[in-house]
């Protein structure tokens, strides 16, 4: 009996593979080509330049691991004093003993402050230690981030995801404007996603919560557009007045801990279609987070963008973001209602 089941389904594969073999030879090829192309093309193109960073201090959220890890690194490297704020002291100890060693810098230029962006309170405690004790903040790097979450509202009333992705790194860049404009010409830097596209539309009764979500992205893709509006908002109104720059960027898709909870908060039935296609678009497409923080360092370096009207960058380049991110009325709305939301 079994062997008259196999004996079927080989035939069956035969017969497939016999009927569809150009097909199949055809998408192996791109598929290896697709591959190749990313592991020896665009995980070894790696921005260069000679630009200092020699006092200038630099303020990394998440810069404890993946492309935030990295840029801190590279930074470093290039004499800039960096402050990096992350969740888990013990993990941020870890990585400024390790970015000391691999950067050779100083252990006067690295600094751990302790920041759960899931928090408000933290993150004004942040804000006031960071105001009362470092004299400079040239760049403002909003790096940290969150891709799920199993909690479905933090204590401050929030998705998990929005607030922090979104809602505390607004409240944290409001609070630093000061030290920002003391320090100018300063940028603030904003990681976001391409995923910001999948967003057609915005539901303002449900913007900060989610609960009506129902895309695979959850409150990935809303969270990343609101970083791109309010990165807008922020261009149009410091950039001439106060020579503040801010950018946005999608690193691309890069292997890192963002994925980590995804697990618990997608349901069974999904995970089974999602997690094989994620990690065989990981395997072939994937940045290295070395390779993923290079659009991250090139936007905080480079002399010629203190006066550009740029607003999105993709590996290294200027690139258009969705038509949503540039609506005036759309910015104007998110930015009243994330004041009312963190309480400025």
């Amino acid at each position: 009996m079994s062997e008259t089941i196999i004996e079927k389904l080989s035939l069956i594969v035969n017969e497939t593979f016999n009927q569809y073999h150009k097909s199949f030879l055809i998408i192996s090829g791109t598929v290896l080509t697709g591959w190749l192309y990313n592991k020896y093309w665009i995980n070894r193109r790696l921005f260069s330049s000679c630009q200092s960073m020699e006092g200038k201090t630099v303020l990394i959220t998440g810069g404890n691991t993946g492309i935030g890890y990295e840029t801190a690194k590279d930074l470093l490297q290039r004499g800039a004093r960096v402050i990096i704020a992350c969740r888990n002291v013990n993990k941020g100890y870890e990585a400024i003993n390790k970015l000391v060693n691999e950067s050779g810098c100083s252990k006067l230029n690295i600094r751990l402050m302790e920041c759960d962006l899931c928090s408000f309170d933290s993150v004004r405690n942040l804000a006031k230690l960071y105001n009362e004790e470092e004299d400079r903040l040239d760049i403002l790097i909003c790096n940290a981030g969150l891709g799920y979450s199993s909690t479905i509202i933090t204590k401050d009333g929030f998705n998990p995801v929005i607030q922090t992705n979104y809602l505390s790194h607004f409240l944290l860049t409001n609070l630093l404007l000061n030290k920002l404009k003391q320090s100018k010409p300063s940028r603030i830097i904003n990681v976001s996603s391409d995923l910001h596209k999948a967003v057609k539309s915005i539901d303002w009764s449900d913007a900060l919560t989610q609960f009506h979500k129902t895309s695979l992205f959850g409150a990935y893709a809303p969270s990343k557009l609101f970083q791109i509006l309010s990165t807008y908002k922020l261009k149009q109104d410091l950039l001439d007045n106060e020579n503040i720059n801010s950018f946005s960027l999608t690193p691309g898709l890069v292997s890192t801990s963002i994925k980590d909870p995804m697990e618990e908060s997608i349901n069974f039935f999904t995970s089974i279609f999602y997690y094989p296609l994620f990690y065989l678009m990981k395997f072939l497409f994937s940045k290295t987070p070395q390779s993923g923080a290079q659009t991250s360092i090139y936007c905080t370096i480079q002399s010629h963008l203190q006066k550009s009207k740029d607003l999105y960058f993709e590996n290294c380049t200027a690139v258009k973001s969705s038509p949503l991110t540039m609506d005036p009325l759309l910015a104007e709305k998110l930015w009243t209602i994330s004041c009312q939301a963190v309480g400025i």
